[in-house]
């Protein structure tokens, strides 16, 4: 009777997040984790360092900040669903790294994104082109962009390398972001 009980509630969580990606809300992925060894080639492929500012635009249980943040790069996140984000700051308190993490609950494509240093995304065809057309007023020439299994439709003129965690995910892609960097990227700054 219990792990019945679990596969209803687990049902029950997925279709909240499909509900949510079909019907006309703010919502523009469907909740998916990405799995750890994605989140590490995600973090190898970017460079990621004590040097980073890391945005995770969707950022869902926080893995990608807590991965970031071991990697000694301050991270930021941005989510809509107020149980993931409890569950994203439970992970980082876990992981001891609160001083290099923020989570917060909001709608990613309002954020401030001009310290970024990289910004991970994982979302959709159109939640990818509708989030960097609306953070883009504050998106830095250079930022690195990386994004999991989804393109970022129109910027294939800015994409630097496309490559998989392994065969059985689909690719990643790594884009720097519009415009003309000026010389070496400085660190912009901190949480």
């Amino acid at each position: 009777m219990a792990g019945q009980q679990g596969v209803v509630r687990s049902l029950l969580f997925e279709m909240k997040f499909w509900a949510r990606y079909l019907l006309p809300t703010k919502y523009v992925a469907v909740y998916y984790p990405s799995p750890p060894f994605v989140v590490d080639r995600m973090m190898s492929l970017t460079g990621c360092s004590s040097k980073d500012t890391v945005f995770d635009l969707g950022s869902g249980d926080g893995r990608v900040l807590v991965a970031a943040a071991k990697l000694g790069a301050r991270a930021v996140g941005y989510e809509l669903d107020a149980q993931l984000v409890q569950t994203a700051n439970d992970a980082i308190k876990a992981a001891r790294v609160q001083e290099l993490c923020r989570v917060i609950r909001g709608d990613a494509g309002k954020a401030d994104v001009s310290t970024a240093t990289i910004i991970c995304i994982y979302l959709s065809d159109r939640g990818n082109a509708t989030l960097m057309e609306a953070v883009r007023p504050t998106l830095q020439p250079g930022t690195k962009v990386v994004s999991n299994f989804f393109e970022v439709k129109g910027w294939g003129g800015h994409l630097l390398k496309t490559c998989t965690a392994d065969p059985t995910t689909g690719p990643l892609y790594l884009y720097s972001a519009p415009g003309t960097a000026g010389s070496e990227q400085q660190d912009r700054g901190g949480l």
